[in-house]
């Protein structure tokens, strides 16, 4: 058989496969290792109120190559997030407001201190234009006595800050997003259910750093083009039978 004539065997399992593109292998790495190089850790200092030096976090970031790499979307969506987080905070002011009406419904008044002017003041003909003089720290003693307090009523419901109505309305609010928190972790969580399969295909892509453009080997049943980063991903997430999110989740 003449040498133009022989069908290339495909390379073993773990060789680099040259980039479809530029044919060349000097800057083809493994998908999952340039994802993994794409993330890194960094270590931030807040500066605190007087100037100095406050709290110091670490927390990773990942890169655009890295994200479009992924071999899924990201562990927890926004709206999860932010249902979880109004869950909670309602939760907290449902019994706040909870105890703080009981409290005003069931307890005495707590004696206020009287700030206004003694009745000695204002019983005065020419009080609040004409201050009564004569009455001064020498003649304090010939005042009249203050009328007697009336004894502490029991507080009304609608003293508190919320009514206990209002309280109930704030619990259900929180019981309806948290469950919807719930319901879209569990709907997420049965979607990627097929992320191994993904994985396994993901696994065995290359990245070209020359051409930025990713592919398969032949031996991975898929085409062996060059694919476009949103194209690496749709076929990815189409593996594991969540590709419709590929447009949702930009890199």
């Amino acid at each position: 058989m003449p040498i133009n004539d022989a069908v290339p065997a495909p390379p073993p399992p773990g060789t680099l496969t040259p980039c479809p593109s530029c044919a060349l292998t000097d800057q083809v790495r493994s998908v999952p290792a340039v994802h993994l190089g794409e993330r890194r850790n960094v270590t931030v200092r807040t500066l605190g109120r007087d100037g100095r030096d406050g709290r110091t976090e670490t927390r990773e970031e990942v890169s655009a190559l890295g994200r479009a790499l992924a071999p899924a979307p990201p562990a927890t969506s926004t709206a999860i997030q932010t249902l979880t987080v109004l869950g909670f905070v309602t939760l907290i002011g449902a019994v706040f407001t909870f105890i703080q009406g009981t409290m005003a419904r069931d307890a005495p008044v707590h004696q206020k201190p009287d700030l206004s002017p003694p009745d000695w003041v204002t019983k005065h003909p020419g009080f609040p234009n004409d201050f009564p003089t004569d009455l001064l720290p020498g003649g304090l003693a010939e005042a009249a006595p203050a009328s007697p307090a009336p004894a502490a009523p029991l507080a009304d419901a609608n003293d508190a800050l919320v009514p206990l109505w209002g309280s109930y309305l704030i619990l259900a609010l929180s019981i309806a997003l948290l469950a919807g928190a719930t319901a879209l972790f569990l709907a997420r969580r049965r979607r990627l259910a097929g992320r191994p399969q993904a994985e396994r295909l993901w696994n065995q892509a290359w990245y070209c750093a020359r051409c930025g453009t990713a592919h398969f080997p032949p031996t991975a049943g898929q085409s062996t083009g060059a694919l476009g980063l949103t194209e690496f991903r749709k076929a990815v997430w189409t593996e594991g039978g969540y590709g419709d999110l590929a447009d949702r989740y930009r890199p």
